[in-house]
């Protein structure tokens, strides 16, 4: 569950550095199949699968797709239909920093209590959250 989380938070980032849709009031859910849901404050809808070996595919409503896959080593890598590439590795620490093809970075870390705070290199902030029912809020 933990690489579908990290998949779903790498896909709110990559969809942010890949194209110009904002995370702001951004809330995602899963149902008893493990697929996801994400909805912006626009209307945009991104849902996500994933397939027995643990690759993770999103399609957004404007047609666009993500492809996801984490190595042994825990590196994660998304791909969209646009050729754009997010790279993602974890450290010791468990801070992960996502890496785009445009040069972008965004860093990624999580409390004590589970919410998951992003910075890019560009100054801007998303905060993280999940509620009881797992339901994910991004401000």
């Amino acid at each position: 569950m933990l690489q579908k989380s990290m998949l779903t938070f790498g896909v709110v980032i990559a969809m942010s550095l890949a194209s110009s849709m904002s995370v702001a009031q951004t809330r995602c859910s899963s149902d008893s199949f493990g697929n996801t849901t994400c909805r912006d404050s626009s209307g945009n809808t991104t849902r996500g699968s994933t397939d027995s070996f643990g690759n993770t595919t999103w399609r957004d409503s404007n047609g666009n797709t993500i492809r996801g896959s984490t190595d042994s080593f825990g590196n994660t890598t998304l791909r969209d239909s646009n050729g754009n590439t997010t790279r993602g590795s974890t450290d010791s620490f468990g801070n992960t920093t996502w890496r785009d093809s445009n040069g972008n970075t965004t860093r990624q870390s999580t409390d004590s209590f589970g919410n998951t705070t992003f910075r890019d290199s560009n100054g801007n902030t998303t905060r993280c959250s999940k509620d009881s029912f797992g339901n994910m809020t991004c401000r």
